[in-house]
């Protein structure tokens, strides 16, 4: 009987991709932090009074709690996304920023 081809699990592959999947969201957290600043920032100029909401006990935001939600999934699949094409690109490709500066 032959023998079935065992396919083995990459560890640092999926380190690689979970820390850029975590990248993600932080980068997700940030943005929304920046269109809160600026929604505060242009209701601080027009006078108008600003209602604060609380997610979840985390994060008082006068945004929508949909919103936080939508720029945390956002940058979760595109920390996904962009985690596999890295891997391609350093770990399977080699092509190292050293590499580039040997070409030149």
């Amino acid at each position: 009987m032959p023998k079935k081809k065992i396919k083995k699990t990459n560890y640092k592959k999926t380190i690689y991709v979970i820390l850029t999947i975590f990248l993600g969201k932080l980068l997700g957290l940030i943005a929304f932090e920046l269109l809160s600043l600026d929604f505060i920032k242009a209701s601080a100029k027009s006078a108008s009074p600003v209602e604060f909401n609380q997610i979840f006990g985390l994060v008082y935001s006068p945004l929508p709690a949909d919103l936080f939600w939508f720029f945390i999934a956002v940058g979760a699949i595109g920390g996904f996304f962009l985690g596999l094409h890295w891997w391609e690109i350093v770990y399977v490709k080699h092509l190292h920023w050293s590499n580039w500066c040997k070409r030149k």
